[in-house]
């Protein structure tokens, strides 16, 4: 299998691999770049991973894993461009898709301890006794009179009373809501809320659980009601900050490649769509256009890495009933707990265990096939872990130090800035080994400038 140990393109890797198929998707030096420090005692992980995208096709992911509240590995694997010739690095702003609503529910909960809401509040001011939180005008009526009992709770939980199954998901409406409404194109999240205002409920609020992105839709307005603040500037400040996780590790995510982060991947995804921007227009590739992503911002439309999702998970509740809360100072080892999330083009995973093991995987492809990336990826680290295999040294530490500390005098402080200005404006001899290109696009410019000035708050 000599040629498995060739460095091929993604594509030719495709066609090989389509042909002999298994050696080569076994092979440990399958032919997808690494980055990131390597880690001794997880080199399994490497094998894991490596493996799972070969055998999937998949572009490319990062993964970031603690260990009783240490990060003990992160990596990026595979590719970061269109045309499969720049590696993903460890530290990719990545679409999470639906593991922002962890992110929304934390700051639901924030805003909760702070006094200014209730598991009870009513979220929408419908006319109803005592009112509520949002003041929307249904359109073009209301269209159920159990919309003014739903309460924060019931968003929280997924149980509001839409169901996606039987409706479809209203928040992907955006042409017909915004031609219904006649206004611009897309619609934007506060008129779409109007519209799913003027439908009737599936269901009685609190009565049926069913996965709903309009409820998440509806709390991330119901953050931004109450704080007066854009919702990714109250998590940051309020969630993330306190945990040490730096503005630019988290943000809102744009629809169009053009105006995406530096630091984010291309989003692989066959087909195209109706650019809800332009409905009349050309079609787009679907991630860049086939919905609003600005809108999805409570719901779906964040983008970090996966070290910030680390802080989180070593912070609060990841799913469930007790999503957003503060996590108590230990667990059974055999609690787990994760959130997942899909858009075309991109999958998501949090884990959370008892045992002290933290970990996130971000795709920049979704998948073609059944089990799902999270799912399937999920279920061979936890065998990985479960299997008593890993030798986890007594005194954990992280594998490539602080990124930031350019002089490597182990703090930050001007000299590291020094450092920076003093590269100022060169090229990268070598892209994967350039610890000055903190943003990294394989030269030292503002963006790294931004990024480290960054670390300092």
């Amino acid at each position: 299998m000599v040629f498995c140990k060739v460095y091929l393109t993604y594509a030719a890797f495709v066609i090989f691999t389509v042909i002999v198929r298994s050696p080569c998707a076994a092979a440990a030096n399958c032919p997808l770049p690494r980055t990131g420090c390597e880690v001794e005692y997880l080199a399994a992980v490497d094998d894991l991973v490596t493996e799972y995208l070969c055998d999937r096709f998949i572009p490319g992911a990062t993964i970031s894993i603690m260990k009783d509240g240490v990060v003990v590995y992160e990596r990026g694997f595979g590719f970061a461009d269109e045309h499969l010739t720049v590696a993903l690095q460890p530290d990719a702003m990545m679409r999470v898709a639906s593991v922002s609503k962890p992110m929304t529910a934390a700051a639901i909960r924030v805003l909760i301890d702070d006094g200014s809401l209730t598991l009870v509040t009513r979220a929408f001011d419908v006319g109803q006794p005592n009112g509520g939180v949002l003041p929307l005008d249904p359109f073009p009526s209301l269209g159920d009179p159990r919309l003014g009992d739903i309460t924060i709770n019931t968003l929280l939980g997924h149980t509001g009373g839409w169901n996606r199954g039987i409706a479809g998901d209203l928040t992907y409406r955006e042409v017909i809501i915004a031609n219904a409404m006649g206004i611009e194109y897309p619609p934007g999240r506060e008129d779409v809320m109007r519209y799913i205002l003027g439908q009737p409920l599936e269901h009685t609020p609190g009565s049926e659980y069913s996965y709903s992105n309009i409820g998440y839709l509806a709390l991330g307005l119901i953050v931004e009601e109450i704080s007066g603040m854009p919702l990714i500037d109250f998590i940051h400040q309020r969630v993330l900050n306190p945990l040490g996780v730096s503005q630019s590790e988290f943000e809102a995510g744009r629809t169009f490649l053009i105006h995406q982060n530096p630091r984010e991947p291309f989003y692989h995804s066959t087909g195209t769509a109706t650019n809800v921007f332009d409905p009349q227009g050309p079609s787009v590739l679907v991630p860049y256009g086939g919905w609003d992503h600005e809108a999805r911002v409570g719901q779906g439309g964040q983008i970090t890495t996966t070290r910030t999702l680390l802080a989180y998970l070593d912070a609060r509740y990841i799913s469930g009933s007790l999503i957003g809360l503060e996590l108590p100072p230990s667990q059974s080892t055999a609690w787990r707990r994760n959130h997942t999330g899909s858009l075309p083009g991109t999958e998501s995973l949090a884990r959370q265990r008892g045992d002290g093991i933290r970990y996130a995987v971000i795709f920049n492809q979704r998948a073609t096939s059944s089990p799902n990336n999270a799912y399937g990826i999920r279920l061979q680290i936890d065998e990985l872990f479960d299997s008593g295999t890993i030798d986890w040294p007594a005194d954990l530490s992280e594998p490539c130090g602080n990124p930031f500390d350019l002089n490597g005098d182990g703090v930050l402080n001007f000299f590291d800035i020094s450092v920076l200005l003093n590269a100022m404006g060169e090229q990268c001899a070598d892209c994967d080994n350039c610890p000055a290109d903190l943003s990294p696009n394989c030269q030292i410019d503002f963006y790294d400038l931004s990024a480290l000035l960054q670390a300092f708050f």
